[in-house]
This record gives C-alpha cells, sequence and structure tokens, in this order.
C-alpha cells in the first residue's frame, strides 16, 4: 500500500456522555498506535461529522464511551452517512449498554445472571414494599444499586441498608430513569474479551483476574493508574477459564457484537455469573482488552487493524 492509498481514518472520541475524559485517552491511544503507513488518521468528533459531510473518511473508529457512543446512537448517525465504523452495529451496542434488557437475553438462553429488581423513575412503590422483596428475591442486604443505562460504574453503589438504599437510588436516578438492584455478590472480577463477528468464528482472549485496590472495581479502580491489579491469566482452573471463555463468546453472539466486547464476571466457587457485556472496551493505559490481546500474542497495532479489517468486511467503503 502506498501513502496515496492509505485509509482515511478519523478517530472519533470525546462526546458528551460521563465517560468524556476516558474517551479521550482511548481514542489518543489508538491514533498513537495506527501505523501511519495504513493509515492517514486523525482526532474527531461527533460535530465533524456533520461538519464535513461533503468530506468524511472511509472509516470511523469509534473510541466514544457511554451514551451516545455505546448506545447505538453514533451507530445509527454514521448508517444514515453510509461512512463505515468499527465495532458493534445498532442493535448490539443498544443491548449491552441497556443492562436489563441484555441480562433478560441472557437468562433466556440459559446463561448465569444474577437476580434483579427494577424500578422506573416515578414507579409507585413503598420502601417496606422494596425492602420485603430484596429479601425473598434477591436475599437481603447488602445489595448493589446501578443506572440501567451507563458505565464506568457511574451512579453504583454497595448498600447495606435501608437508609443507603434510599440514598443510592436517588443517586442512580440521576444518571437514568431506569435502575437495578441485584445482590452483592462476592467473588474474584473476572473479564473477557473477545474478538471478531459474531457468527464468524470470534474468539476469545484470556481471561484477566482484576483485583481493585478499593472495595469494588470503581471509577478509580478502573482508570486511575495503580487502582487495582490485573493477573493474565486468571487464577482459576483451566476448565473454569475455558468456561468463561465459551460464555463470553455467547455473550458476544447473542447480542450480535461485531469487531470486538468485553463481558465482565464475579467468580465463585468456580462458577461464573455474567454482569455485563461492552461493546467498545476502554484502550486508556490501564484498560483490560488491549492487555489480553497482547498475552494472547496480538500486539495493539496488530489488534486495531483486525478491528478495522471486520469492520471493513461488513460495511465495505462505498464506491
Amino acid at each position: 500500500m502506498t501513502i496515496n492509498e492509505r485509509l482515511r481514518v478519523m478517530v472519533l472520541m470525546g462526546g458528551k456522555s460521563h465517560e468524556r475524559e476516558v474517551s479521550l485517552s482511548t481514542g489518543a491511544q489508538i491514533l498513537s498506535a495506527l501505523d501511519p503507513g495504513r493509515y492517514d488518521a486523525y482526532a474527531g468528533e461527533v460535530e465533524d461529522l456533520l461538519d464535513q459531510r461533503g468530506n468524511l473518511p472511509d472509516l470511523v473508529f469509534i473510541a466514544l464511551h457511554g451514551r451516545g457512543g455505546e448506545d447505538g446512537a453514533v451507530q445509527g448517525l454514521l448508517e444514515w452517512l453510509n461512512v463505515p465504523y468499527t465495532g458493534s452495529g445498532i442493535l448490539a451496542s443498544a443491548l449491552a449498554m441497556n443492562k436489563w434488557q441484555s441480562k433478560r437475553l441472557y437468562r433466556g438462553a440459559g446463561l448465569p445472571v444474577l437476580p434483579e429488581i427494577a424500578i422506573n423513575r416515578g414507579q409507585d412503590f413503598d420502601m417496606t414494599g422494596l425492602v420485603a422483596r430484596l429479601n425473598d428475591e434477591l436475599g437481603g442486604f447488602p445489595v448493589f444499586v446501578k443506572p440501567n443505562c451507563e458505565g464506568s460504574t457511574f451512579g453504583c453503589a454497595r448498600v447495606n441498608n435501608v437508609d443507603e438504599l434510599q440514598s443510592a437510588m436517588r443517586d442512580a436516578w440521576k444518571f437514568d430513569d431506569l435502575i437495578i438492584i441485584e445482590p452483592y455478590f462476592r467473588g474474584m472480577e473476572v473479564t473477557v474479551g473477545v474478538l471478531g463477528n459474531a457468527f464468524q468464528f470470534p474468539k476469545s482472549l484470556p481471561p484477566i483476574e482484576i483485583v481493585p485496590k478499593s472495595e469494588y472495581y470503581d471509577y478509580e479502580s478502573k482508570y486511575a493508574a495503580g487502582g487495582s491489579e490485573h493477573i493474565i491469566p486468571a487464577r482459576l482452573p483451566q476448565d473454569v477459564l475455558h468456561r468463561l471463555g465459551v460464555l463470553a463468546v455467547e455473550c458476544h453472539d447473542l447480542l450480535g457484537c461485531h469487531g470486538m466486547s468485553r463481558t465482565d464476571f464475579i467468580v465463585q466457587e468456580k462458577e461464573g455469573v455474567i454482569l455485563e457485556t461492552n461493546t467498545i472496551p476502554g484502550m486508556t493505559p490501564t484498560s483490560l482488552l488491549p492487555q489480553a490481546a497482547e498475552k494472547a500474542g496480538i500486539s495493539f497495532c496488530t489488534m486495531l487493524d483486525g478491528i478495522i479489517e471486520s469492520a471493513l468486511q461488513s460495511r465495505p467503503v462505498s464506491v
């Protein structure tokens, strides 16, 4: 490929979600790693897509996290503009971002997920009845409260009593109209990345054991230097590691993910429970997907090449 044949790639980053700073870091890492001999790459934001309608790139590498980036919104815009893009499409992105809907899908397929109680903002309920449900359906306190459609643990909290529950619910509703309450499930936190397209032999990467410095894998644990320890592969028997890889691929396939995904688990007594699937995993200096790929012998540059090639195979550049 000559310099004149380089693929023009906009690395789409930033956005307006609570994960803007993480997205900027992910985008910067991608930009610095893309081979300048193959790609004419530059940074862009969503507004640039609309400003450049007459001169759009060959491909958009989506490095947006959270709302607007992972939920199918920008994917819909790119489909409308007829611009190829990396990662999952509209439906898979929307499903994965919606924890309640994806859990229903997983549960229907017989995959292991935690029970939950979902409550809409403004829903008529009384706290006494809710606590009774927590005891009956979730085994009582402690529980974990989270917004339904949000990332990076924004609005999430471990709750030990009724007073904390009321406060945590108010905080979670700041991020989404629907919140979910799950049992606080103690165990080893493990994440498994997947590369490839749904139904086209996607491959799982080595499972990573996450040892957070704080009580759970919160925002600081994810993104602060030294916020957590990552052990690859996770310190689990080989059959358990294999099972987690199989489950991650099943999640990838069920959602219809494309190019990449990362599914988070809690493992207790060698049994893994699915927490959620991310369609645009972080690629910051502390992120998990690039570390798992490197352990599998796939350099960051090679992984990015594969993600781009995957996007072009299914969404070819228009002629």
